[in-house]
């Protein structure tokens, strides 16, 4: 039990005070080598389709490789992230993160964690209150300015009994997507 608490508790704290996925280095996130970027593939009109990686659909407009769309595939992680707590069930995060993003594998993890208690989170755990792109990304990376939402949340049993809360809280982070195989991958998470 003690275990569960603590784990809960870094998930969250990876949420809202992500310490980035470039190995905690710093709070900026690190640059890469630039990748081979393909022209967008993706039109408005796209009803989206799934990335050859991810396990679950992504839409369209998550798709198109601009500042738009790196924002609206943030806003689709956090989408995915509050499925994959409530469910629980780490699939629908597979494949939306670069392997080297520590806190999208913590992301997974705590999903993970969730599913062997027994437990999951009643609704969503965040909310996005407003995402934008960021200037000054390399070429084939975008930074996206996100103000998260962690809701008052309620961690329950299978029997629906309440296990323990969340704290409602609300923070300030920096995502990174990097374009790859035609689609956006999330490269980091931190405190801007």
């Amino acid at each position: 039990m003690r275990k569960q608490r603590f784990w809960y508790a870094a998930a969250a704290a990876t949420v809202l005070l992500a310490a980035g996925c470039n190995g905690g280095a710093d709070n900026q996130p690190s640059p890469t080598p630039t990748p081979t970027v393909s022209s967008p593939t993706a039109s408005p009109s796209d009803s989206g389709s799934p990335s050859p990686s991810a396990s679950v659909s992504i839409p369209a407009e998550a798709m198109a490789q601009t500042p738009e769309g790196a924002v609206a595939f943030v806003r689709f992680y956090y989408d995915q992230l509050n499925a994959a707590w409530a469910a629980p069930n780490s699939s629908s995060l597979e494949g939306l993160a670069d392997p080297t993003c520590g806190t999208c594998s913590n992301n997974r993890e705590h999903a993970k964690e969730l599913l062997t208690a027994g437990e999951r989170v009643k609704g969503d755990s965040v909310t996005l209150i407003s995402a934008s792109p960021a200037p000054g990304a390399p070429e084939g990376q975008e930074f996206v300015d996100v103000e998260l939402h962690q809701l008052p949340a309620e961690i329950v049993a299978a029997d629906g009994s309440v296990v323990r809360t969340v704290n409602d809280r609300k923070g300030m982070l920096r995502a990174v997507v990097i374009w790859r195989n035609d689609g956006w991958l999330i490269y980091g998470i931190a405190t801007p």
